[in-house]
């Protein structure tokens, strides 16, 4: 998704000279129309946005609007194809609309595009939606840059990037779709989504983001799945879509982490509860911090949950830690679902697991007799176990393994604290 910016008004205005100047070479007594005069940006003061309003573009302005401090949309705003905004430093838009309509709609050939008056990067605020309900919330064909100047609230819980949702847990659902926008060169994170949950009404496509300062996402674990492959996430100076401590449960959902352009980090627990089902697709890199790790783990019967890791051959799925010393691994619970790891990387992990203080375990731990199927699969440079049961033999009852190899496994392959 290439976006021109400002490239079809500075080109109507220039065109328009051109046809001037060669009309007059040619016929001096023909009389001509004047020559558009180029005006100036409209200076939007900090009220302005209280009431409904529709921003369009004109041709003959550049730059259509200027937007001078933090400012609050409370009534509906609709910006439209063309229009260009400039933020001066720290400015930006606060968007406490409830049910009015937030839309940024621009095309493919004439994107929306927001930037700072000053083209460096971190310049301006960004975009903060506090109160944005209205299910039709779009942003789209559009370019966000320059922004992340500071961040986005002041007090806990804190929002950064260039562009955030508050977190809306037992309120009202938020509500925003982005598709083909670019955000980028910003003084921070691109997108703070890390306490968005599965009430919120929220979708991404067609997404890049990279030249900004830290990561290009942020994500809680239960909504990681709506950054998908259409969207491109490199060229940032730390090139991770972080999955966050927040909102950490898969639960009641069936979701994918599909593979992309950059690896997952994950900081914390993630938890696949009670009609939870998680499949990482082939391909997909997981980097996890030291306390991290993967629990799929029941806790009422049925035990109706899984964890599919599916990579192929020329594709597997890698896990690894982030430090590239140690994370905790994947601890299993009560499951009655076929769960599969096939085709998979294991590398570094320790088989600690805070939840329960359980240390120095292994690589897979499994407790009440899981459901497993392994094939295809190397644990590599491990400083404990690769299975491990807390209770005896009997609980690897469940366990299929198949063509696996270990590598640097100090702990023995198969433990039991029988």
């Amino acid at each position: 998704m290439k976006m021109l910016k400002q490239t079809p008004k500075i080109v109507a205005l220039l065109m328009g000279s051109l046809m001037l100047l060669s009309s007059c070479s040619e016929d001096d007594d023909v009389a001509t129309e004047p020559e558009a005069e180029i005006l100036p940006p409209i200076v939007l003061d900090c009220d302005y946005f209280k009431e409904d309003r529709i921003l369009e573009n004109d041709p003959q302005r550049p730059i259509d609007y200027i937007v001078t401090c933090w400012a609050r949309v409370q009534g509906s705003l609709k910006i439209e194809a063309g229009v260009v905004i400039e933020f001066e430093n720290h400015a930006g838009l606060r968007v406490d609309l409830d049910n009015n309509v937030f839309e940024i709609k621009g095309t493919s050939s004439e994107p929306v595009i927001l930037s700072g008056t000053s083209k460096q990067k971190g310049y301006w605020r960004g975009i903060f939606l506090s109160e944005a309900h209205n299910p039709n919330n779009l942003i789209e064909h559009t370019v966000i840059e320059y922004a992340g100047s500071q961040n986005l609230t002041g007090s806990s819980p804190v929002y950064e990037g260039s562009l955030a949702i508050r977190g809306s847990s037992g309120t009202t659902p938020q509500a925003l779709t982005l598709n083909h926008v670019e955000i980028s060169n910003g003084g921070s994170v691109g997108i703070d989504y890390h306490r968005v949950t599965k009430q919120n009404s929220v979708a991404t496509s067609n997404l890049i983001i990279t030249g900004n300062e830290d990561v290009p996402v942020k994500v809680s674990a239960e909504m990681a799945h709506i950054f998908d492959s259409s969207s491109s996430y490199s060229g940032n100076a730390s090139d991770f879509l972080n999955i966050t401590t927040s909102s950490y449960e898969i639960e009641d959902q069936t979701v994918t982490w599909e593979k992309l352009d950059v690896p997952y980090l994950v900081d914390g627990r993630v938890s696949i509860g009670d009609d939870g089902h998680l499949t990482i697709e082939a391909g997909v890199e997981m980097e996890f911090k030291s306390g991290a790790y993967l629990q799929p783990y029941g806790f009422l019967p049925p035990y109706n949950l899984s964890l599919k890791i599916m990579g192929t051959a020329a594709d597997p799925v890698h896990l690894r830690a982030h430090n590239d010393i140690n994370w905790g691994g994947i601890q299993y619970g009560f499951t009655q679902e076929d769960n599969i790891i096939n085709y998979a990387i294991i590398e570094n992990a320790k088989g600690d697991f805070p939840v329960g203080n359980h240390q120095n375990t292994g690589a897979i731990y499994m407790h009440a007799s899981p459901k497993l199927r392994v094939s295809n699969t190397t644990f590599k440079d491990l400083q404990n176990c690769a299975f491990y049961s807390p209770y005896g033999a009997d609980y690897f009852d469940n366990l299929e393994v198949t063509n696996v190899t270990f590598d640097n496994v100090a702990g023995g392959e198969y433990c039991d604290n029988d």
